[in-house]
């Protein structure tokens, strides 16, 4: 490949380089950002209703 060529087809040259190395790193990214561990399990307990509170003699006094 000449200089000449590179100067008169440049963007022809780019899009070729660029399609190229993301041939390489659009795999690499997807197969690494796979790589996370596995999602922890926490164990669920089911939510507990609390009684209402009621008022007694001795703070309704004041």
């Amino acid at each position: 490949m000449s200089w000449s060529f590179v100067r008169r087809e440049w963007g022809a040259v780019t899009f070729v380089l660029t399609v190229a190395i993301g041939i390489v790193i659009v795999p690499l990214a997807l197969y690494f950002g796979n790589q996370r561990p596995a999602p922890v399990s926490l164990p669920t307990t089911p939510p507990t209703a609390s009684a209402p509170r009621t008022a007694s003699a001795a703070t309704t006094a004041r």
